[in-house]
């Protein structure tokens, strides 16, 4: 058993056997992105001269070329924030995607005004970089903020530095219990433990939707006809407060869960 200290009061008779938290490379995406963003303002910089003299060369309309880089430039940023959006399902991206465009927004507006107009040229990349370099320590606070333990009663989750969030699951509510793998975690060892319960956590849905429509007109009078049809379906949901969130060695945590499951079980069994 651990001789840790566990930061909440331990019930009669229980014992702390796990502390863990998300293996350093746990958000390796997120931080990519976030180095994404902060290079894409590296590279402007750089090129952005030679960036601006390719376009108007290329670009055959007056206004594209123009405005080419400042179109390349939002559409470099919608893109994959959208996409993070979207996939992540986190609204927290959208808001930096605005808060991006807004600044682009008033630096165009204004900062001749604030800064000069010498200076006004790079400073959106700038903020790019600056975003980059939030966005990096941002991820690797958030996954300094999960611990996880691991007890002869319970699952511990804690989230959080300031607000903090935390998640009690007995071993006695688990039914199942599954681990997932990586690439990455295979090299590294790490992984994510999802304890399911009858209650669905551990649980998400997917959804898949087809459709298919046909329509007709004529002299302005138009009649169509569309029919969809969609199937959903239960599958483990990596979900960070709900779950061991690709800890390192999470054999070793599954098989402690598994014991005290079994533990558990013997009773009921022997009766």
């Amino acid at each position: 058993m651990s001789k840790n200290i566990a930061p909440f009061d331990l019930l009669d008779g229980e014992e702390l056997m796990l502390i863990t938290r998300p293996h350093p490379l746990a958000m390796t995406g997120l931080m990519l992105f976030w180095l994404f963003i902060g290079a894409l303002g590296a590279v402007y910089i750089f090129y952005y001269q030679d960036l601006n003299a390719a376009l108007a060369g290329w670009v055959k309309f007056e206004f594209l070329a123009r405005n080419g880089y400042n179109v390349i430039w939002v559409a470099s940023l919608l893109l994959p924030l959208t996409v993070m959006a979207v996939f992540r399902i986190n609204f927290g991206y959208v808001l930096a995607l605005l808060f991006l465009l807004g600044g682009r927004a008033a630096l165009w507006w204004k900062g001749g005004e604030w800064f000069g107009a010498a200076h006004v040229a790079h400073l959106e990349n700038v903020m790019l970089m600056a975003a980059g370099v939030i966005g990096v320590v941002g991820v690797e606070l958030f996954r300094r903020g999960h611990r996880y333990y691991l007890t002869t009663h319970r699952i511990v989750a804690r989230f959080g530095t300031v607000r903090k969030s935390e998640r009690v699951t007995l071993y006695g509510k688990i039914d199942d219990l599954m681990l997932q793998k990586g690439v990455l975690g295979s090299l590294f060892n790490f992984g994510t433990v999802i304890p399911i319960t009858s209650t669905g956590l551990g649980m998400g849905q997917d959804l898949a939707i087809a459709g298919a429509g046909v329509g007709g007109g004529k002299a302005g009078v138009g009649a169509g006809l569309f029919a969809a049809g969609g199937k959903a379906k239960n599958v483990p949901r990596e979900l960070s407060i709900y779950v061991l969130y690709r800890i390192k060695r999470p054999e070793y945590a599954r098989d402690l869960i598994l014991s005290e499951m079994n533990a558990r079980e013997r009773p009921r069994v022997e009766k």
